[in-house]
């Protein structure tokens, strides 16, 4: 027998088999010692109660398939128990109340629709009582009971209505939130996408130049000796290589672009070492500080990796020109602890201002004004790490600069 229900309706289940078998034990133990007058019979149901109640909650704890089975049990079981104190327990004018706290009990753990039902059940049990038992109460008492429960019914689904539409209308207005949040982001992330793929151009450009340089060079030259066949077959070898460096240049960047996600294993020095060869024309003027000694094993998402180095050695590298530094350093970092691997970058441009340091990671917000950033590059790649990595992206005041600290999982 299974059913739907929310960590709310079990939760509360659970903590009422627990104040069910304390309340049955604890007012059956006191009659003992006569402190509150039982006769031996209800003395008897009530320790039975509670052990009931035990059970049930012990059951509850190792199999939460049964939840609408436990329902059952409890509110039968003191529909049971109160009924046979209605007989014996004359001398308490307001034993009906407990079944106020049964009736709203059924609404909670199980629903309007039950709710009225054991309601039902309630009203034809406590007439059956009166007509076939002396309960020392008077039809008024009855009818003012049966009223009561009535109203109180009525408001207790006028409440639950109440709070499931306000909670039908709060997930409503939470997910049409995250809707927007995620177009929103898919569109910064599309423009993302795009000025990366502009820097992946001109990075290509800055790639492709030299090698075009070389060949016009060794064409110029051929000219020149047409009849030099081992002349020619050099520089016809020549070519073939350079044609074949800017081809691989080419695969490298597509490579980078492709928007597959796959977990894959790889090392932390190949991860610097490709990351290096992509930018190695925008790295030629700058002194890098960096040993790749020590490698540690990663598994994850290789490529949205890269390019969030890329970002923040492109970002290092404008600062670095923006600021007319002459002895431009940049200096890179890998630590690891028990579960992380640390990846510090670190420019000698002086750093970041205070200011701006707890809203860099946020949309539209550049440092590079001179060169119209776009402000998403920090923001997408804090994304990157946080979201699809489960890492963390930071920033510090280093000793010679702006400090970025990329923390991601050694195994996602």
């Amino acid at each position: 027998m299974q059913t739907s229900f929310n960590l709310f309706q079990y939760t509360l289940l659970r903590r009422i088999l627990l104040s069910a078998f304390g309340l049955g034990f604890i007012i059956a133990f006191v009659s003992m010692f006569r402190l509150y007058p039982l006769d031996t019979a209800y003395m008897g149901i009530l320790y039975t109660y509670s052990i009931v109640s035990l059970i049930i909650y012990l059951l509850s704890t190792k199999f939460t398939q049964y939840y609408l089975l436990y329902v059952y049990s409890i509110v039968f079981s003191s529909l049971f128990t109160l009924s046979v104190m209605m007989i014996h327990v004359l001398h308490d004018e307001f034993r009906l109340i407990w079944f106020f706290l049964v009736s709203f009990v059924s609404f909670m753990l199980g629903g309007k629709r039950f709710g009225f039902g054991v309601t039902f059940v309630i009203t034809l049990m406590v007439v059956v009582l009166f007509y076939a038992y002396d309960l020392h109460l008077s039809f008024y008492a009855i009818l003012t009971f049966m009223v009561s429960l009535l109203v109180f019914n009525l408001f207790t689904y006028y409440f639950l209505t109440k709070i499931q539409g306000d909670t039908e209308h709060f997930e409503t207005l939470v997910s049409l939130e995250v809707q927007k949040r995620e177009a929103s982001e898919q569109i910064l992330l599309r423009k993302y996408r795009m000025a990366n793929m502009g820097e992946m151009i001109d990075a290509i450009a800055h790639q492709w130049r030299q090698p075009l340089a070389q060949g016009n060079m060794i064409l110029l030259n051929m000219e020149e000796e047409l009849d030099n066949k081992a002349y020619l077959e050099e520089k016809i070898t020549q070519l073939a290589k350079l044609n074949e460096h800017m081809s691989q240049t080419i695969e490298d960047f597509r490579y980078l672009l492709h928007e597959g996600k796959n977990k894959v294993t790889f090392k932390s020095d190949v991860l610097i070492d490709e990351v290096l060869t992509l930018m190695q024309t925008q790295l030629k003027d700058i002194d890098l500080h960096y040993s790749n000694t020590i490698s540690y094993k990663i598994v994850g998402y290789k490529n949205e990796l890269i390019q969030v180095l890329i970002t923040l050695l492109s970002n290092a590298i404008e600062v670095l020109d923006i600021r007319q530094i002459q002895d431009k350093k940049i200096f890179i970092d890998i630590e690891e602890d028990k579960d992380d691997i640390r990846i510090h970058i670190e420019d000698n441009a002086g750093g970041i201002e205070a200011s701006i340091q707890d809203t860099l990671f946020n949309p539209y917000i550049t440092t590079k004004v001179q060169t119209e950033g776009t402000g998403l590059g920090l923001y997408i790649a804090k994304i990157i790490i946080e979201d699809n990595m489960q890492g963390s992206l930071s920033v510090q005041s280093g000793l010679h600069g702006a400090r970025f600290t990329l923390c991601i999982k050694r195994e996602l």
